[in-house]
């Protein structure tokens, strides 16, 4: 990276041109160091890069803050919440992303992967009816948000497949090759192992919430957990095939045991998604697989689910990106929050696990950081009570928020 130690003097005399812009007068996080800086962007992509105040005509002066990257999030489910607001109730598609966009810009993110689930992750009928009814509105959504230049956020696919789904391969193989598609998981929800190691902790879980009689409740664990051992293997091999023979990136979800990350590895995953205990993140590690957090596991100090905690990995190394999950806000609230005792993680390797490294390992080399001929996707930020507060955001050096 070419940095600047001037103030730009040579652009002073002039007024910048329509295609022009300055950003001057915070601190710029930058991939090793942070400082007070300008950054000058030439037709949506990083010109120049300066320590110092600017004083060229038409800079704006963003008065405090700190300048990072765009964030990137590669794992969030928000979108399901506006396309299905109630059970049984699906709400217009365009409507749906929209709203869904807006909440992803305010909160600093310039790249989001929208994680769409394939397959049902429960085994409630009416919400596995839900789940069906509302993919085609998002994906449509998103499509036609794209092609009328609606979107403020640049938006991509993250597939998110449940192998004990008996349908996820009749709807996984005809989207599998859309360009916006950019991530492939593999996921088994079958209580027992992974994200729910504890069958009566579970058991009651579902029964409380979904009205179920013991006998219906037990039934059904029983053909989830068998859907797991038999159709669950044929699927995770055939998606995983599929995703590797278009070069998509692959993560696992919910690994739980070192044997699980070893499957991952071997079969040519790249990320770990929410490992679930220290172990499956340890082993991670050592075979060099990216392992990805919820940032409001960050955020809360513990797992929804009752699973490790995320500041837990992050304190002893084993975290690298942070991803917003079900909370769009809690990304930059998540990252900051990374800086604090008792992890202590410098500001520039906290916004990186929102902003290089998911960028990196996806194959996105054009955002990312700040750096000279880089897409100007950037984020201004202050802190109000130790809580990070996003005022701006450019796209490709355009402002959207």
């Amino acid at each position: 990276m070419i940095i600047r130690t001037d103030t730009s003097p040579h652009r002073a005399a002039a007024k910048l041109s329509p295609n022009e812009l300055t950003l001057t007068g915070a601190r710029l996080v930058l991939p090793d160091e942070v400082y007070d800086g300008t950054v000058h962007i030439i037709d949506g992509y990083i010109d120049d890069i300066a320590a110092g105040r600017s004083t060229v005509p038409g800079a704006i002066d963003l008065e405090g803050g700190y300048v990072t990257p765009g964030l990137i999030d590669l794992h969030t489910d928000n979108s399901e919440k506006h396309a299905l607001p109630r059970a049984g109730v699906v709400w217009n598609h365009l409507s749906a992303v929209m709203a869904h966009d807006a909440l992803v810009i305010a909160a600093g993110i310039t790249t989001v992967f929208d994680s769409l689930c394939i397959g049902s992750t429960t085994r409630d009928h009416t919400r596995q009816a839900d789940r069906a009814r509302i993919l085609p509105v998002l994906i449509d959504g998103i499509r036609e948000a794209r092609a009328h230049g609606l979107l403020r956020a640049d938006h991509f696919l993250h597939l998110r497949c449940e192998v004990t789904d008996e349908e996820v391969m009749s709807v996984f193989t005809p989207l599998v090759g859309d360009p916006l598609v950019k991530l492939v998981s593999v996921m088994d929800h079958a209580p027992g192992h992974r994200q729910s190691p504890q069958l009566d902790r579970f058991r009651e879980m579902q029964i409380k919430q979904y009205g179920w009689s013991a006998e219906d409740a037990d039934r059904r664990i029983e053909a989830w957990i068998d859907a797991s051992r038999t159709i669950g293997p044929q699927n995770r091999s055939r998606i995983i095939a599929l995703a590797r023979a278009r070069q998509l990136p692959l993560a696992s979800h919910d690994d739980q045991t070192p044997e699980h990350v070893r499957e991952a590895n071997d079969a040519g995953v790249l990320i770990s998604e929410f490992p679930t205990t220290r172990a499956a993140a340890e082993i991670a590690r050592s075979l060099g697989i990216c392992i990805l957090m919820g940032a409001p596991n960050i955020v809360r100090g513990s797992s929804h689910s009752g699973n490790i905690s995320a500041r837990e990995l992050a304190t002893t190394g084993h975290l690298d990106i942070l991803a917003s999950d079900y909370v769009p806000a809690s990304l930059l609230h998540g990252a900051f929050q990374l800086t604090r005792d008792p992890i202590g993680m410098s500001l520039t390797k906290a916004i990186s696990t929102v902003s290089s490294v998911p960028a990196s390992v996806t194959g996105f080399c054009d955002r990312g950081m700040i750096g000279i001929g880089g897409r100007a996707d950037l984020c201004h930020i202050v802190e109000i009570a130790d809580i990070p507060v996003v005022r701006g955001v450019w796209r490709q050096g355009r402002q959207v928020f």
